[in-house]
């Protein structure tokens, strides 16, 4: 396996095959509307790492993103509570009249931890993303896109939020 030296910051050597690193490279300066440091980038994929951000771009490994989801939905049960009644009726067995009646009374937090103790929280990020059209509404606040970058057989969602 080849390996990378980068040169100008302290000396790193990387594993990654070079055919990997350029993909990083062209994926960040290509692809994206921010260009964050492809060298960070090709880290932390090196690394393993499930979930980072580089300069305002984050990636997401797929296999962990609805895990990753409902951990952000759970620490946020006022907006969990403001979905639409017919998705958590769909989505929960909860009845939507009482899931209408309780936004009505405007108690969004508590029809939240409601959601959130009563059902499978990553069957539930899970169906979040697919009624809102994948997980760009919820991970990008800039414009609801998401990438894909595949590097070695590991697919990461990217976020730019730039």
């Amino acid at each position: 396996m080849q390996t990378l030296r980068n040169k100008g910051k302290a000396q790193r050597n990387t594993t990654m095959k070079i055919s990997a690193l350029k993909e990083v490279k062209e994926f960040t300066e290509y692809t994206l509307h921010s260009r964050p440091d492809w060298r960070e980038v090709a880290e932390n994929i090196e690394r393993g790492s499930d979930d980072f951000e580089v300069d305002n771009v984050r990636f997401i490994r797929d296999s962990e993103i609805d895990k990753i989801l409902a951990e952000e939905l759970e620490n946020d049960p006022y907006i969990l509570g403001c979905s639409t009644a017919w998705f958590i009726a769909d989505s929960t067995d909860i009845d939507r009249e009482l899931i209408e009646a309780l936004q009505d009374a405007e108690a969004y937090e508590a029809l939240g931890n409601l959601i959130i103790k009563g059902c499978d929280m990553v069957n539930f990020a899970n169906s979040y993303a697919v009624n809102a059209d994948g997980y760009g509404r919820h991970f990008n606040h800039y414009d609801g896109g998401e990438e894909e970058l595949n590097i070695s057989g590991v697919t990461y969602l990217v976020f730019d939020n730039h």
